[in-house]
């Protein structure tokens, strides 16, 4: 940082630098910033393997808190990429409301660095329009595994209890979900740069189911 820079000028610079950093680093994000040092090593473990894979599988021994890693994770992404869609989707509306029943009763009690990061008034965690909203324009949302859901869009796909699903269902239905990509202003910069820095940011893909 220059000595001639503004206050503006310099905490922007530190964001930039920062948020750099924690998108490299996600497990410290999860303990720096949003303050959850109860994690076991292996959680954060998973936490790091999800931000590095394009498609990530999943299977877990019940109670080992695959459904909290997830909701965690989706909530890391949300943060660190403003504007980033991220859908979770199950047989059933209520397995996948589970995901966000975490987000409000737990994760929320347990920092208050995600409770400002969220959109309270416009957040809803239960019901038919059941979506976590961030002040960054990210959001966090619940679709039914069927027909009727083929109109929805997102960058990360996180499907849970997969092996319960229909496998055309999965193929011709959810994964179509991926077609568009986040997409940042990036106003200095030119098309054919755009383009090159949107490619480096796959869509990802998660698969859940317990063992």
């Amino acid at each position: 940082m220059s000595q001639g820079q503004s206050r503006r000028e310099r905490v922007v610079e530190g964001m930039a630098i920062w948020g750099s950093y924690y998108r490299e680093n996600i497990d410290e994000f999860v303990t720096d910033y949003l303050g959850f040092t109860f994690l076991k090593w292996f959680q954060l473990a998973l936490l790091v393997m999800m931000n590095c894979c394009r498609t990530f599988v999943l299977i877990a021994a019940r109670g080992i808190g695959k459904s909290f890693l997830v909701a965690i994770f989706a909530c890391v992404r949300c943060i660190l990429y403003p504007g980033t869609q991220v859908v979770i989707t199950s047989g059933t509306r209520g397995q996948a409301i589970n995901v966000l029943e975490k987000i409000q009763v737990q994760l929320m009690r347990d920092s208050t660095n995600l409770r400002n990061e969220i959109d309270l008034e416009k957040s809803k965690f239960s019901g038919q329009d059941a979506k976590v909203l961030f002040k960054n324009g990210s959001y966090i949302k619940v679709v039914t595994a069927n027909d009727y859901a083929r109109s929805n869009r997102a960058n990360i796909l996180i499907v849970d209890e997969f092996r319960m699903l229909r496998k055309d269902t999965v193929d011709t239905v959810l994964k179509k979900f991926l077609t568009s990509r986040r997409m940042p202003a990036y106003s200095e910069l030119t098309d054919a740069e755009r383009k090159a820095e949107y490619a480096k940011e796959p869509n990802e893909s998660f698969y859940l189911s317990s063992a």
